[in-house]
Formats: C-alpha cells, structure tokens, sequence
C-alpha cells in the first residue's frame, strides 16, 4: 500500500481538529467498535434515546419530498436529540447528483430548471438506476449553489454538526450504470469524462465547504479498489472523511454468494487504512443481506464478524462501522426490529499497538487488552499463538486457533 505521508505537525493537526468535531478521544476500542447509523424515517423518542445510547454518529435523511411525505419537521428534534448524549454528532444528507433531502422535484420531466439536470447521447434524461429519480449536473453553477445551501441552512437551522455528501464519484461509474447511452456534458455536448466528472465533483466539494466553513464533511465514494485506482483520496483536500458503503461487498449474502475477492478485500481494508493515515473520518458499513426465519443465525453473525475484524484491522479513533441488515430495494437505514447490534461489538480492546500485518498465515492487529484475525482466503487455515488468550465469549485458546476459510475472530488476553 503507498501511503501519501504529510508533515507530522500537519497530520497532527488534522487528527486533533477532528477529534474535536467529533468529540472523542479514546481508543479505537475502548467502549467497543465505535458504531454510526443512518435514520431516514420518523421514529418514537425510546428509539433515538436508544441511538443516542449506542452510536457515535447519525446521519439523518429528512426529506420534504420522500415519496409523498414531508418529513422535514424531523429536523426540530436534532437538538433535543443531542441533548441525550452531548458527544454524539448528527450530519444532515445532501448528494451530489441527486435532489434527495431537498424541495426540488426530480422525478420524470424536471419541472424546475431542467439546465441543472443531465441528459444522454439521445437527449434522453438520466435516471438513476436504483431509485428512479432523474440525476443533476455536478458542474452546474447554480445547482452546486443550491444544494450547499441546503445543506448549510440545515445546520445552522437545526444544529447539525455537518454534512454527508452521497454519490461523490471520481468516475462516471454509477451515473452511467446500466445505461446504454452515455450521460453527455453540458459544457462540451459530449459524452462526460472520467476526468471532467471528478473535476466537477472536486468543484461542487468546494463550494459546499465554502457554505458549511469549519463544520463536518464526509462523502460517500465508493469501494478501496477504487480508491487506489481512481485517486479518490484527492477529494480528502476538501472533504474530512468518507464512506465505503459496501465494505468488503456489496449486499453480502452468506449462504448464496461468496466473499469478493481477497485482492478487493485488502484494497477495502487499506483505503479505510489511507484515511486514517491522513487524520480523516473513515466510515465504513457492514452490508448484509436481511437473514430469513429458517436460516441459521450463526451462519449471519459470522460474516458480520468477519467485516467487523476486518475494519478493526484499520481503524483508528476517528473512524465507525455501521452494522445494518440490508433489506432488498431499500437504502441502509435504522429499522426498529431489524437492527443488528452484536453483543460481541462492546468488547473492549484498547490501544492498538501498531498498524495490521499477516503473521500465521492470516491478517493480524495487536490491541492493548488483545487481538484482532481475518482470515480472508477460502481455505481454513491453524494460527499458531503464544501466551494466553480467550475468545469475547470467554473460552480458552491455547498455543493456535484454527479460523475457518473467510472469517474474523476476536481474542482478549488471558490471566496468568
């Protein structure tokens, strides 16, 4: 992995100016896995007062216009919200290329300035893919005025501490996914670049952190192999973190579909790793297919465990992991019931002692009270271990641990 090193005075201020916004300074794992959460719909007072109780940070997706509510009333009780825990921090939802948590109409024809919005080679408009609504042009001048604005009357509105900027891309990737014409550049009349596309999404973060100054910015931008091979970490000179939304894959079905491969797998674990190393927030999001009644929950808790191990093989104190159980058709969102938060997730690890590293034939990180293993290759394969050690449930290992093909185990050290 090539690390981008900056001054350490510089990476020491960074790191210090974001524990400042988000209001932590312990380890990695001293009140376990720090956790975020996504709400997007209205829930009861028990609930947030059981957010407040167990995540670190929420995003909120207040729409105006979601499906034919207007939950935009929501917003009042953000303060009331971070009254329950004073160190909990809540951002506002604002995209990119889409009119999500904003009063602009986007669906079918746009009926108000329809130059904001994109159309194809056929002049067709460009829809997303996921969720039908028609996309807007990142380079548009009054667009990116718009949505900043949005977002930073939001905050100083309603007392949010920043903002989550979604479907920043530093290639045409998702807006030309399953599309068979390209979506066209307004400026040049042809097909956007890669490019021209990660130039304007640069544009827009600017304009946006010229509208919200100091407050907290973090994007959604996809996968690690990305990130290396795109150049993703450039959107890091405005933004203050990101988010892999599907990390170490996308809507993981353990019983029908494998594990992506190891090389996507490492490339996961080392961009959450790169935006440590640069002092910003790395968000990651365990994805997991919703588990149906007759399927064994063993079989599911395990591959959370496995993504959970393995963003604790990079972590660091700015950085949360959002568990949810990933209903087809429907965004990552706080579901009453359907919420996975695992016992094994409060287990105290403390300081880690160093940066990951393969020992024993599996990916390894030391903590202060004990160890994180990933084994991400399809084989099983025996650790060898010395001193002694337990599992978070408890039970005694000693002198090896043999992990199953692509799982994680979490060891805390024995008493002599």
């Amino acid at each position: 992995m090539k690390m981008n090193h900056y001054p350490d005075k510089l990476k020491s201020l960074a790191a210090a100016l974001l524990l400042l916004v988000l209001g932590h300074a312990h380890s990695i794992a001293d009140d376990g896995i720090p956790l975020w959460i996504s709400v997007r719909s209205r829930i009861t007072d028990a609930e947030w007062e059981h957010i407040a109780k167990n995540y670190d940070l929420v995003m909120t997706l207040f729409s105006p216009r979601a499906g034919g509510k207007d939950l935009s009333a929501e917003n009042e009780r953000v303060k009331w919200i971070k009254s329950l825990n004073p160190k909990l921090k809540i951002v506002t939802y604002v995209s990119s290329i889409s009119a999500a948590n904003t009063s602009l109409p986007a669906w079918g024809k746009p009926s108000q300035h329809p130059e904001w919005f994109l159309k194809n080679e056929k002049g067709e408009w460009v829809g997303d893919h996921e969720y039908s609504s028609i996309h807007l042009d990142p380079a548009n001048p009054e667009w990116r005025e718009f949505v900043a604005k949005v977002a930073s009357d939001n905050i100083s509105r309603y007392g949010y501490d920043g903002v989550f900027v979604d479907l920043v891309g530093s290639t045409t990737q998702y807006v030309n996914h399953k599309k068979t014409s390209k979506t066209v550049n307004p400026k040049t009349g042809k097909p956007y670049t890669d490019e021209e596309w990660k130039a304007a999404e640069l544009d827009l973060l600017r304009v946006l952190r010229r509208h919200i100054g100091d407050k907290l910015m973090l994007i959604n931008s996809g996968p690690g192999l990305r990130y290396f091979q795109t150049g993703v970490a450039d959107f890091l000179t405005v933004a203050d973190g990101l988010c892999n939304e599907g990390f170490t894959g996308w809507t993981q079905d353990p019983i029908n579909r494998p594990l992506i491969p190891v090389d996507a797998w490492k490339a996961d674990v080392d961009a959450l790793a790169d935006c440590c190393e640069r002092g910003k927030v790395a968000l990651a999001v365990a994805n997991v297919r919703k588990r149906k009644p007759d399927e064994s929950a063993e079989i599911f808790d395990q591959r959370y465990r496995f993504i959970a191990t393995s963003f604790l093989l990079a972590a660091d104190q700015n950085s949360r992991l959002n568990f949810y159980v990933k209903i087809p058709g429907t965004p990552e969102i706080y579901i009453p019931g359907d919420e996975f938060l695992p016992g094994w997730a409060s287990v105290s690890l403390g300081e880690a002692s160093g940066p990951y590293r393969r020992a024993g034939g599996v990916y390894q990180r030391d903590f202060e009270r004990g160890k994180v293993l990933v084994n991400p290759v399809s084989r099983e394969v025996r650790v060898p271990l010395s001193g002694q050690w337990k599992t978070d449930s408890g039970q005694a290992v000693e002198s090896s641990l043999l992990m199953p093909a692509r799982t994680g185990a979490i060891l805390l050290r024995g008493h002599p």
